[in-house]
């Protein structure tokens, strides 16, 4: 649950604070850039299921495209790290991937005692067929933009995108891995204490 804009929530129902940062410049922004990203994430969960992919499945494929993309290896390790899974998980993970076709497991040429993963050409034609609405309607909107406005996103977004990278290792750091987070959530909600669990967590 957000926030409203501009307020902190308080427990007990009492009335909202002021949010600390709501007078800094770009704080409304902040809120469209959330919006964006909410609307994203349901059209991706509403077309994933009509692929049959399960949530996991559709993070760890855009895991290895990126990789792809920019020429850098990615092995099940890399996976797990970026998703937060447990090695079994991400096997599971990956397996899945692999039986549907879009990836296979190729020996790393940089470093042969490793195994590398690939997203295969049909990988490539459902994520266009998957996304296709999408990529249609905000190309819309931004070829009404103009060069000045495009020129600007190209540099702000990928510098919104690390900030945002950065604060998700904040806050892995202050606090235990999100499976073990999450377990110690539900026990405090149910009034029990959490046991002591390393980081897993089911895929999709």
């Amino acid at each position: 649950m957000q926030a409203e804009e501009g307020t902190t929530s308080t427990p007990g129902g009492a009335p909202p604070e002021p949010n600390a940062h709501r007078d800094r410049r770009g704080f409304d922004v902040l809120f469209l850039l959330q919006h964006f990203s909410t609307e994203a994430e349901r059209y991706a969960d509403q077309v994933r299921r009509r692929y049959g992919l399960a949530h996991k499945d559709v993070h760890a494929l855009n895991e290895v495209m990126q990789a792809n993309r920019e020429g850098r290896p990615v092995r099940a390790g890399d996976i797990a790290r970026r998703l937060v899974l447990s090695g079994s998980a991400t096997t599971t993970v990956i397996k899945r991937l692999v039986s549907a076709g879009h990836i296979v497991r190729s020996i790393d040429p940089r470093d042969r005692r490793e195994v590398s993963l690939r997203a295969t050409e049909h990988a490539y034609r459902a994520g266009r067929e998957m996304f296709a609405p999408m990529t249609e309607e905000v190309l819309a909107v931004l070829e009404d933009c103009g060069d000045d406005e495009i020129e600007v996103l190209r540099r702000r977004l990928p510098q919104l995108t690390d900030a945002v990278r950065r604060a998700g290792r904040r806050a892995a750091e202050g606090g235990p891995p999100a499976p073990a987070a999450a377990t110690a959530v539900a026990a405090t909600a149910a009034g029990t204490a959490a046991p002591a669990a390393g980081p897993s967590a089911a895929p999709g």
